[in-house]
């Protein structure tokens, strides 16, 4: 006789949220991911001004760090942003290049300016501008209409469950009736 070990369940560690699943909860991830970014930015930014104490070895490799972490989190972003754009047919292809573009532009200009804290606060600021205009611009144009579209197939949705409620309801021979 074969006895099979019973299943452990599969339980989220405390704290942590399932992955949003409709447009709207995809949307509040996307914007607090581009609130973080930009926060990322300004704090590199600030110290790249002219202003900002001379850097030791140490913080000059811990700033390039963290601009490395900047172009992670934001290719991250912006492929997640892609693919759940377009699950919601929101997602046009110069909105895809542009995203491509940026990354290509930042990596290069990242490269560019190692070792340099001026040209790569140049690069910081470029950056930062791009995402400020973009944010204001394609995004907020896609997203938009990605809310307009689940607004639209949800109305649909609730507009064929009550024309199917009503349609089953009118159909039903009522028991008193012959």
């Amino acid at each position: 006789m074969v006895t099979l070990a019973a299943v452990p369940s599969v339980e989220r560690a405390p704290g942590l949220r399932p992955w949003p699943r409709t447009w709207l909860e995809r949307q509040l991830l996307l914007e607090r991911q581009h609130d973080r970014l930009e926060a990322l930015l300004a704090d590199l930014l600030s110290l790249h001004l002219a202003e900002a104490p001379a850097w030791r070895a140490v913080d000059a490799l811990a700033c390039d760090d963290a601009c490395r972490r900047l172009l992670w989190d934001l290719r991250l972003h912006l492929r997640l942003e892609e693919r759940w754009l377009q699950a919601e047919g929101c997602l046009c292809s110069g909105h895809r290049a542009a995203h491509a573009e940026a990354a290509r532009a930042a990596f290069s200009a990242f490269v560019r300016s190692a070792g340099d804290r001026q040209a790569r606060g140049v690069w910081l600021r470029n950056l930062s501008d791009w995402f400020t205009a973009h944010r204001a611009g394609p995004d907020a144009t896609a997203y938009a209409a990605a809310t307009a579209a689940t607004a639209v197939s949800s109305a649909t949705v609730s507009s064929a469950t009550v024309s199917s409620a009503t349609a089953s309801s009118a159909t039903a021979i009522p028991a008193s009736q012959p």
